[in-house]
């Protein structure tokens, strides 16, 4: 009698702490996905663009044009799929400026640039963020992290991980 008591206690503290861990973590879900909603405008940037790592900069950005910033790893399988989707809308997307940001070594984006031929689409810039101030800013958690910002330079929508390009389209509308 005396061990089942102990075992149901053990049993009620058990759930308990496991449901305010399930709080927790569901809250901490919660915040990362509006702190994503907390970047409303294009912020101040200057990284090093491939192939010849010159400096780009958020000043060099076309008036009045979207901007598409995908945070990526060379490494990364679904980034990989996100580019050839991007390439598969190669025609829809001319027109849009998008910015394909790392934090890896150079010689790894270079590996990433010249393996998807990205030269071949002059509206995508691949860059490194030399300081880490871009991601240090939008803190992305996963990869790819898309953020579409308007004509207006005003977040459109937010994706965390792999996205259909006619959702990005239809952000952009």
């Amino acid at each position: 009698m005396f061990a089942k008591k102990n075992l149901r206690k053990a049993f009620i503290i058990f759930l308990l702490t496991f449901t305010n861990l399930l709080a927790v973590l569901a809250q901490k879900d919660i915040a990362e996905k509006n702190f994503v909603y907390s970047i409303q405008s294009i912020p101040a940037f200057t990284v090093s663009a491939l192939p010849d790592s010159s400096s780009f900069s958020n000043v060099q950005l076309v008036k009045n044009k979207p901007l598409v910033i995908m945070f990526f790893s060379p490494d990364c399988d679904h980034c990989h799929k996100q580019t050839k989707e991007i390439f598969a809308y190669k025609t829809e997307l001319k027109n849009i400026p998008i910015l394909m940001v790392s934090v890896a070594e150079y010689k790894e984006i270079t590996g990433f640039y010249e393996d998807f031929n990205m030269e071949s689409m002059p509206n995508v810039k691949v860059a490194k963020d030399n300081k880490n101030a871009l991601w240090l800013l939008y803190r992305p958690t996963t990869f790819p992290s898309i953020y579409v910002y308007d004509a207006a330079g005003t977040l459109a929508k937010a994706y965390i991980g792999n996205v259909s390009i006619p959702y990005i389209l239809d952000a952009l509308k």
